[in-house]
This record gives C-alpha cells, structure tokens and sequence, in this order.
C-alpha cells in the first residue's frame, strides 16, 4: 500500500511539473547600454498565460542587488501611480505558441519610460541558459537577452517565492 501511495505521488508530482507553463522561472535582465545586470524578473503563469515581474534591481554598477520585492525603494516615475520598480509586471498576456515554441501576442513595458509594447518571447536555440525577449511596434523592435537563474543564486528572501498565488496586476 504505502508503494501504491509513493508511486501516485510520484507522478502527481511530475504531472504537476510537466504542466507548468514553458519558460516560466526567474531571468536577469541586463542594461542594453552597459551590458551590466539590471534587475530579476520572475516569469509566472496567469490565467492560462505568462507575466513578467520584476522581483529585484541591481546597484547602478550591476554587482550586487539593491532592492527586492521586500525593500522597494525606485519608483517608476513615468508609468501612471509611480509604482515602486520592484513589484511592477512588466510582461503580460503572452500566449504560447507551440508550433513556434515562443510566446506572442501579449505586452511589454519599459518602466523607466513608461511605454508598452508588443512581444514576443523565445528561448534562444543555441543557448538554452538564454531567453529572447523582444519589444516591437510593428515590424520594428529591440530584443534582449535575459539570462536564466536558478532559484538559489536569488537573495534569500526571494528564493521561497509562491508565483502560483500571483495575480497579474497591470498599470498603463
């Protein structure tokens, strides 16, 4: 009896893995400009799709993280309410598409500009410790490239974070 009971927990448990959405977990987004680590954004299904969430800033220099969701302190003074940074969605609506293995169809913003776009999303094929992650208007656009971290290179405070429980909470 208790194999039966280990056995159907078992692959309830895979079951439940095998069913999250693809690409959802926690990426580093890094400065177009300087090429140095900016912030941590926690990837997480809502509602049948994925949302993005920005969960902690680095310093200005990219060392070290500044701010989590616990201790916000940068205001995103360009999106309405000034929302603090850390704490904002950034990503959401984005439908998978698994003949093209990306998202599409949902939202990006730039927090520091406060605009929205379209997007798309796509792990990189030569590199699967890297995501694709493409703004655009129209057929033109900027891609980043967004580094996969695994939950124990997170600030302890994040590292036991329920995204499950999340709802999707977009400003425009």
């Amino acid at each position: 009896m208790k194999k039966q009971l280990l056995a159907v927990s078992c692959s309830l448990l895979v079951g439940a893995s095998a069913s999250a959405a693809p690409l959802t977990g926690f990426y580093q987004t890094i400065d177009d400009e300087t090429k140095n680590p900016k912030s941590i954004v926690a990837l997480y299904e809502c509602e049948g799709k994925l949302c993005g969430r920005i969960v902690a800033l680095y310093d200005s220099g990219g060392a070290e993280i500044s701010e989590t969701l616990n201790n916000p302190v940068r205001v995103a003074e360009k999106v309405t309410g000034s929302p603090k940074m850390a704490g904002l969605d950034i990503i959401w609506n984005m439908k998978w598409d698994e003949k093209d293995a990306e998202y599409s169809d949902g939202k990006i913003m730039d927090p520091k500009k406060g605009s929205v776009y379209s997007s798309v999303i796509w792990q990189d094929k030569k590199d699967a410790s890297k995501l694709n992650v493409r703004g655009k208007i129209g057929p033109f656009g900027r891609t980043q490239v967004w580094n996969v971290m695994e939950v124990k290179e997170l600030p302890a405070d994040l590292q036991k974070l329920d995204t499950g429980k999340w709802e999707v909470n977009i400003i425009k």
